[in-house]
């Protein structure tokens, strides 16, 4: 199963702000029912209560990426984040990573090409749908 990591910053950084962005986000992208859609788990801090920590600004996306269920996505990231005021969106992780600022409508066809083309290179990207022109 493949899975694509989305981290972004607000304009403020607000941390209450971000995690209201990230819950309203993932509740979204769980709404399209195209993939599996996750909050990260961070460390725990020393002396912390037992329990595994949200990261907030942060989710991944995991199951069969089709273009199809890659460009659903992305038009809801997108949308979402414009709404917030992101400064910053990072998809992917390593060297596998894009790294967006200034999001417009006119980028969603972009970013859904460069993560198509980074997923078929991988091998994780389902075959089955042809990728958009």
């Amino acid at each position: 199963m493949a899975r694509l990591m989305v981290t972004f910053a607000l304009q403020d950084d607000d941390p209450q702000r971000r995690e209201e962005a990230t819950h309203r986000l993932l509740g979204e992208l769980r709404d399209l029912a195209v993939l599996r859609v996750d909050r990260v788990r961070g460390a725990v801090e020393e002396g912390a209560k037992a329990g595994a920590a949200l990261e907030i600004g942060q989710l991944v996306l995991s199951g069969v990426f089709s273009t199809a269920a890659l460009t659903a996505a992305t038009k809801v990231l997108v949308a979402r984040l414009q709404r917030e005021g992101a400064r910053q969106v990072v998809l992917g992780e390593g060297e596998n990573r894009i790294e967006i600022t200034g999001l417009s409508g006119k980028d969603q066809s972009a970013v859904v090409h460069a993560i198509t083309a980074a997923l078929a290179s991988s091998g994780a990207l389902d075959e089955g749908e042809p990728a958009e022109r």
